[in-house]
């Protein structure tokens, strides 16, 4: 069935025309002979615009079947249709005629009988032709797909040929380059991205393009470049191989993308991390944070001195438990979480115990807080503060107000010396006297005789207490002097050991040979060791052992002498006591208690000191500590004004 054919055909028309596009492109006024399967496909690809690079404009179809598939597509685009191709002829502008019949006959016919200048396409060439055009058509709009998503990636794309050619780009590195399209396409790679008038690797660096190509791996690194200003920008850069069907690389994908603002964050980051750590280190409290299971995760350096553990140590033990009491650590987790020992979460300073390494146990305070992190609870960190010596410290001035007590018990007992001197000693010296008188004058009457005796007695008491009422009071060294401590010692022991008292006291002596010199007043030393034997000797009750000890430490030029007896010891309840002024344990009219009080004064005097040990088997032990020099004056001074004797 003839559709309506078109105009009669001109004389123009019998020569080759060739028509302008929009793009000043030749255009194809194209008949097909045969209407099956074959021309059904050039139609679709037609339809679809897969053939638009071929520039050509189907005009009319011709075939004997009706009914063949082609004929009926061509009549339902409006294409002009015929049974007889010769009424192909007169179509307007024809130039071009694809026989798809297979017919050789039909061929030989049409070259014979087609119009000049008309060129004609067998069937073998034509489908050559439209296969080949419909994958170019398909591998472009493919292309232009990729390209497209190419585009819309934030990461710096470039696809480089085996001959460092760029073939493709996207948006993204177009942009962050400053480049068009034509200033990068088929330009060197390395001209481009790194404005090299060389290779990477003939210049010394280094290549991915050039490794991807030879391992055909993937190669991810992250590249320093320095601009153009000298300030150091970072790319993450991905390196890829692109494969053909056989397996071989044909190109090469770069993909870069500017971490450098994520560097600066990563750099400032752990510069802040090594500050957060260097504070924690140089702190000279113990810091420590676990988590919620009391896993030691930070244990500074103030912690391994206060400890004796190692980081490293506490880590492999791996809890808190090793220095830090569990009930104590669980008590103190609850006070944090109540507002009863400061806010809530924050516990304030605690005076508890931790233990060392070596097993002591270490008096600290605790301030700690807990850990959280998006407003969950993940652990807890502690500050530890050595307080031993603080406690030292404390006890240090105790024990001095202890002695400014005790200075002023000496400065009240002083003051009262002096007034019984100066209202005693005259009285008592004229009662002696007269006693001396009576003496003389009952010397016959024996019974009268032992009372004035016993007058006498107690009145040279009473002389001899206010005397040492007198020592005690001074407070200077007097005359220094030069002597050596072993004959000191010796001279004291000479003067007792003819007593009665100490003829059964054993005297042991353990002298370091070569001792230097001491300098200080003799006289007093000698009171003071005096003493300190007839204590010993009293403490025995004239029987038993009485060891003296006297060494130099050369590194402290400082003397130490230990007094040992076999006595029962101090008893507890009077180890505070013994060297208060008055205090004695001896007797009634045996002992004033002045001794120690003074035998301390004159040690204090010569910038020494003196403590006792009471050994739980019993037996005391006077331990004396002196300088080799001491810085007393060296005029005698009575410690009261006024004071005469």
């Amino acid at each position: 069935m003839k559709s309506k054919p078109p105009a009669p055909p001109k004389l123009s028309a019998l020569t080759p025309v060739l028509e302008k596009d929009q793009h000043d492109l030749p255009t194809f006024i194209t008949a097909i002979v045969g209407g099956g399967n074959a021309c059904y496909d050039v139609l679709k690809q037609y339809q679809e615009g897969k053939l638009s690079q071929m520039n050509m404009k189907i005009m009319g179809v011709s075939s004997l079947d009706p009914h063949a598939k082609g004929i009926i597509y061509a009549g339902e685009m409006g294409i002009f249709t015929t049974p007889d191709y010769n009424d192909l002829y007169a179509v307007d502008g024809l130039n071009l005629i694809i026989e798809l019949t297979g017919s050789e006959k039909v061929e030989k016919d049409l070259l014979r009988t087609k119009p000049r200048g008309v060129a004609l396409l067998d069937h073998k060439t034509a489908k050559k032709l439209f296969i080949a055009e419909a994958h170019l058509q398909e591998e472009e709009r493919t292309k232009q797909h990729t390209q497209v998503i190419l585009d819309s990636l934030p990461y710096r794309l470039m696809v480089v040929n085996e001959d460092m050619t760029i073939n493709m780009v996207n948006e993204t590195f177009l942009k962050e380059n400053n480049l068009t399209y034509e200033e990068a396409l088929s330009k060197k790679c390395y001209k481009v991205r790194y404005q090299r008038q060389w290779p990477c690797y003939e210049m010394g660096e280094r290549c991915y393009l050039n490794e991807v190509k030879k391992t055909g791996e993937t190669v991810s690194t992250i590249l320093e470049v320095k601009t153009e200003t000298g300030e150091s920008r970072f790319d993450v850069v991905t390196v890829a191989p692109i494969f053909d069907d056989h397996g071989n690389i044909v190109q090469v994908l770069e993909a870069a993308r500017d971490i450098t603002d994520r560097i600066r964050l990563q750099r400032e980051v752990q510069q802040s991390k090594v500050f957060f750590q260097n504070v924690i280190q140089s702190s000279v409290d113990g810091i420590v944070m676990v988590d919620t299971k009391g896993h030691v995760l930070i244990f500074n350096e103030g912690m391994e001195r206060l400890t004796g553990y190692t980081a490293e140590e506490i880590m492999d033990i791996g809890h808190l438990s090793a220095f830090y009491d569990i009930d104590t650590a669980k008590e103190n987790m609850e006070k944090m979480r109540s507002d009863q020992h400061g806010p809530v979460g924050k516990l304030n300073p605690t005076t508890m115990n931790i233990v060392s390494k070596s097993g002591e146990k270490i008096p600290v305070t605790l301030s700690a807080s807990i850990v959280r992190s998006e407003g969950k609870e993940i652990g807890s960190v502690g500050a530890f503060t050595d307080m031993r010596e603080f406690l030292q410290m404390r006890r240090e001035l105790e024990d001095a107000h202890l002695q400014l007590v005790q200075s002023d018990k000496i400065a009240s007992v002083g003051r009262m010396a002096a007034g019984v001197a100066h209202e005693i000693n005259n009285p008592l010296a004229g009662v002696l006297i007269y006693a001396e008188l009576l003496k003389e004058k009952f010397k016959d009457k024996t019974e009268s005789l032992a009372d004035i005796n016993e007058i006498i007695k107690q009145t040279l008491r009473c002389k001899k207490i206010v005397s040492e009422l007198l020592e005690f009071s001074r407070q200077s060294i007097g005359k220094q002097s030069a002597f050596e401590l072993e004959k000191l010692i010796d001279t004291c022991l000479n003067l007792l050991v003819k007593q009665a008292a100490f003829q059964d006291v054993r005297i042991s002596k353990d002298i370091e040979p070569g001792m230097p010199t001491m300098l200080g007043d003799m006289g007093q030393m000698q009171q003071v060791f005096t003493n300190l034997f007839i204590n010993a000797s009293d403490a025995m009750e004239g029987v038993g052992k009485l060891h003296i000890r006297a060494e130099y430490l050369k590194e402290e030029s400082r003397f130490v002498i230990r007094v040992s007896d076999e006595g029962p010891g101090i008893p507890v309840e009077m180890q505070d006591k013994i060297f208060d002024i008055f205090y004695t344990s001896k007797p009634v009219g045996k002992g004033t208690g002045l001794g120690l009080s003074i035998s301390q004064n004159i040690i204090n005097l010569h910038d020494g000191s003196i403590r006792f040990e009471c050994p739980p088997e019993g037996g005391t032990t006077f331990i004396i500590e002196l300088p080799l020099e001491s810085s007393g004056a060296s005029v005698e001074e009575p410690l009261f004004i006024g004071v005469d004797e």
